[in-house]
């Protein structure tokens, strides 16, 4: 009995690992499709169309499962909604107007620092000694990101990074309310109810907007890469994220932003984003403290 729970645990141990590292790459690759939609779309356009996308993903669930819909666990969706999906995708795309994709990447990774604090502050978790170490680190590394606008050096030109740590902050709650409240629901309907209801917000915040007049055959390959973005890297990866959460625990869910940064960063050097040695000494910083709030 006990070498098959060993085994289901290291395979539950594995699965979660290689689902996260396909969750890196998805979410990862966000930020530059982000910043090439941009040349085409509002920021507020493109964070309506990406929810909106995502949520079409889940109508056939939607429909079909209706009267299976947990009407108590309502708030818990809208504030997952909200917190997960809808605020973070509009302040990401408006950073993008201001932000290298790989900084927005990198700044991305304090999530687990907030889901560790937020836990404790509002979930009764218990901070670790080597956990509080880890998040002075975090916080530190998150300052020299903020202000490291250029390669010329340190200044305070870049406010925008600000929205990615308030978008971080939201991922915190968010994470932390999925895992305690909706942890017992398939992951698909989890995905499928949370995206419902700011999905419709998203969609009527879209069109009221000139979204149509925009769109032309210069634009096609903007709003394809949007619709995509929902529908894969919002929706698809809504389940892979709940799923993680369900198998493994809030904290290592949130880890995936360990990797965010090495994929942005990657992808963001390759189309010709500039990055300065403080952009890497904050990044080592940020990824020091998060492994020691996630030690054993």
């Amino acid at each position: 009995m006990n070498t098959t729970s060993t085994t289901t645990a290291q395979n539950k141990t594995i699965i979660a690992w290689l689902l996260l590292c396909l969750l890196a790459t998805m979410w990862g690759s966000s930020f530059i499709i982000m910043k090439k939609a941009l040349v085409a779309f509002t920021p507020v356009q493109i964070g309506a169309l990406r929810i909106m996308s995502a949520g079409l993903v889940f109508l056939p669930w939607i429909i079909s499962r209706r009267k299976e819909y947990p009407k108590e666990k309502t708030r818990y969706f809208l504030a997952s909604g909200f917190l997960g999906y809808l605020f973070p995708a509009f302040l990401f795309a408006l950073a993008g107007t201001r932000v290298n994709s790989s900084l927005v990447g990198a700044l991305n990774s304090c999530t687990p620092l907030f889901v560790l604090m937020v836990g404790a502050l509002f979930f009764q978790q218990i901070i670790k000694r080597w956990q509080a170490i880890g998040l002075i680190l975090g916080f530190i590394g998150s300052i020299v990101l903020i202000l490291s606008a250029s390669k010329n050096g340190l200044s305070f030109n870049n406010p925008y990074a600000l929205l990615i740590v308030l978008s971080a902050l939201m991922y915190g709650f968010n994470v932390n309310i999925t895992g305690k409240h909706l942890s017992t629901i398939n992951p698909v309907l989890v995905s499928a109810w949370t995206l419902c209801g700011v999905a419709i917000l998203a969609g009527i915040t879209l069109f009221a907007t000139d979204f149509l007049s925009r769109i032309n055959t210069q634009t096609l390959t903007p709003l394809l890469l949007v619709i995509l973005l929902g529908a894969i890297n919002s929706g698809i990866a809504a389940i892979i994220f709940n799923y993680i959460l369900q198998i493994a625990s809030p904290v290592f869910a949130s880890s995936v932003t360990y990797l965010i940064p090495v994929v942005a960063t990657m992808i963001g050097f390759l189309d010709g984003e500039p990055i300065s040695l403080y952009h890497y000494f904050g990044m080592s910083v940020i990824l020091v403290g998060v492994y020691l709030i996630n030690k054993k």
